[in-house]
């Protein structure tokens, strides 16, 4: 055999070889990392999201809830009469406009002292809970509440408006009447399982972000034809202090956000005013002749519009920057 075959036959050998030990090699790295754990979906949410220490472990319970829209003429009357310092106008028995006679002060960082304010100066005041300040118009937004508030119902609402001095110069209300109750108390999921959709289903949270607070409400879960609305439990989650998201608390779904919603409730009570027919305003508190009721009238309801126009487009001119 020449010398040459020889050398061509060791460079095989020792290449098959090399072959050999690489592929051994790269088994006992694939085999290796088989002993390392994947992260786990909770572990990964656990070590992305701050704040699961909050969240309660409890289970809770609530049923769903059956309203209707609150009728002022009919159910409200003699109350909006003994409002004071006030000219009231209710149009479609459902929308209550109100604006006072001289500006009150109001207090809103002290929740006894509103309340107490409310229980004389608004209808119903004490049945609705603060959830926070328009600051671009100067108007409190509260929501109505069934024990828990009703988020973002725009027949659940009022609307405070505050001149530069911060006192309240006039409000615009809706109002739900729990009609049926399901006696059924349904199953909510946990605020864990909650925040848990949100990250790995919805892709809401980011990496970061801390969950502050949270809260059970009540969502409008459907309109049925009748003008009845069903609530649905809500878990409210709060993260990083100003930001919420709101999940079904029964089958977990979460909702879509409105982030035009008081544009759009504005936009809703300026038509209403704007077309209003004689047949469908009732005035309350003029105190007038009757030979200037009309022009009273008028007056009112011509100052209001255009209170809520100016807060209207101070809304929309800050969404629009």
């Amino acid at each position: 055999m020449q010398w040459g075959q020889i050398k061509t036959l060791f460079i095989i050998c020792f290449l098959v070889l090399n072959i050999f030990l690489v592929r051994q090699l790269l088994d006992r790295q694939e085999e290796d990392l088989s002993f390392i754990p994947e992260t786990s979906r909770e572990e990964e949410l656990e070590f992305n999201i701050n704040g699961l220490n909050i969240l309660s472990d409890e289970s809770y319970t609530a049923p769903l809830l059956y309203a209707n829209s609150f009728n002022y003429n009919t159910e409200g009357m003699g109350s909006l009469e003994d409002l004071p310092n006030q000219q009231s106008i209710v149009v479609d028995d459902h929308y209550l406009f109100s604006r006072f006679d001289e500006p009150v002060s109001i207090n809103i960082e002290e929740e006894n002292e509103y309340l107490e304010l409310f229980s004389q100066y608004v209808f119903n005041g004490g049945s609705y809970s603060y959830w926070g300040e328009i600051e671009s118009a100067n108007v409190l937004v509260f929501f109505q509440h069934f024990e828990h508030p009703v988020f973002f119902n725009e027949n659940a609402l009022l609307l405070v408006q505050l001149n530069g001095d911060g006192d309240m110069t006039q409000y615009v209300q809706t109002r739900l009447v729990k009609g049926e109750e399901d006696d059924e108390e349904q199953n909510l999921i946990q605020q864990y399982d909650a925040v848990y959709r949100l990250y790995h289903h919805t892709n809401s949270l980011q990496t970061g972000d801390e969950i502050t607070n949270v809260n059970l409400g009540y969502h409008n879960l459907v309109s049925l034809p009748n003008g009845e609305q069903l609530l649905n439990p809500t878990w409210d989650i709060e993260v990083n202090g100003n930001d919420h998201q709101f999940i079904n608390a029964i089958e977990g779904h979460d909702y879509s956000r409105n982030n035009e919603f008081y544009a759009d409730v504005l936009v809703e009570f300026i038509d209403l005013l704007d077309q209003a027919e004689e047949d469908n305003l009732v005035y309350y508190n003029l105190e007038v002749d009757e030979e200037e009721e009309e022009e009273q009238s008028e007056a009112l309801l011509n100052t209001i519009k255009q209170s809520l126009i100016g807060i209207y487009h101070n809304i929309t001119e800050v969404e629009s920057e």
